[in-house]
């Protein structure tokens, strides 16, 4: 079974010969373990969405967010970090008053020429791996915000509602539908959405603000991706049950949760044959404290729970610098086995 015919099969709720992988590390988990994740990545557990080519990301060539000092992204945003290989924190933001938003420039997208160029590599690594992409130029419409204006300005307008952050969501939602337009072109197996939307214990903001702002604006995504015939994905760090329901009713096929915070029964009964769950093996407890023999407990009860081996379910589990390397491959070696 090829690594795309895997992934299908548990998209389709039906059992795969094994558990289907996806592998995630941050950049400064290359740093801190170096060779010996790249092999454990290409060598001895490799994943189902791509040939086994992982490297070491070179440092210059990181993102401005994760980033050594302090960089300015493609928006206009200034980022520090101290960390290089983790995610900084925002400094300065463009639209800090309204008075801005007119001179707001979006960074320029492909051309449909240019993206044409890659459709054959698409479609050999498609002979063999399951195609998992996100949308040209955006494919955060909440953390954008907060990046673009600040967070308490954010949480203030969400009350207050003046009219200019329906006109800069809309900008940000057209911009992402262009986006995701141009990576259709390449018929994609799934395009990749993602927002943080919890707290540990609840969303961040009240469910009928985030129905009134955000959900009809993620189904215009989903429904053109849809219509593609393309899966849909989307991730999301905190507490999230409250809209997981809302999630499923606007056409998400897979969901990127995070375990650490989550009654992981009640995720499994809420979602089970309904909506694929994409794993996040306990990144604040288990992968970074456990033991090893921790690790592959608390691996295959999740497994149990979500009865994986009958599809609907894909493994994976983010890799940071404070990840023991014994510990990841604990992980693997539960969802290989």
């Amino acid at each position: 079974m090829t690594g795309r015919e895997r992934v299908l099969k548990a998209l389709k709720f039906e059992a795969p010969d094994r558990i289907p992988i996806m592998h995630c590390a941050l950049p400064a988990a290359y740093y801190a373990h170096d060779q010996a994740l790249v092999d454990m990545f290409n060598k001895k557990y490799p994943h189902d969405f791509g040939p086994p080519v992982h490297g070491i990301p070179p440092k210059e060539s990181l993102p401005p967010e994760y980033k050594y000092g302090q960089h300015y992204d493609g928006w206009g945003t200034l980022w520090g970090n101290e960390q290089e290989g983790m995610h900084g924190q925002v400094l300065k933001v463009p639209l800090g008053d309204w008075g801005k938003l007119k001179s707001l420039k979006l960074p320029p997208l492909p051309s449909e020429e240019d993206v044409l160029r890659n459709r054959d590599a698409v479609k050999k690594h498609k002979e063999e791996y399951f195609y998992f992409a996100g949308p040209y130029g955006l494919g955060n419409l909440f953390e954008r915000l907060q990046f673009l204006r600040g967070y308490e300005n954010l949480m203030m307008d969400f009350m207050e509602k003046p009219k200019e952050i329906y006109e800069l969501m809309d900008m940000l939602l057209d911009y992402m539908l262009r986006g995701t337009r141009l990576v259709l072109l390449l018929e994609p197996d799934c395009v990749a959405y993602s927002d943080d939307w919890g707290t540990q214990v609840q969303l961040i903001i009240n469910p009928r603000e985030w129905r009134h702002f955000f959900k009809p604006r993620y189904k215009k995504l989903f429904d053109m991706v849809r219509g593609a015939g393309a899966y849909t994905h989307f991730h999301s760090d905190g507490m999230i049950m409250e809209i997981i329901p809302d999630f499923m009713e606007i056409g998400l096929n897979i969901l990127n949760p995070q375990f650490s915070c989550m009654d992981l029964e009640k995720l499994a009964a809420l979602t089970r044959k309904r909506l694929v769950i994409l794993s996040d093996i306990d990144r604040q407890h288990f992968l970074p404290f456990g033991k090893p023999a921790e690790v592959r407990d608390y691996t295959r009860r999740v497994v149990k729970t979500f009865d994986a081996k009958n599809g609907g379910f894909i493994g994976r589990g983010e890799i940071a610098k404070d990840v023991p390397i014994e510990n990841a491959d604990a992980m693997y070696a539960a969802f290989w086995e």
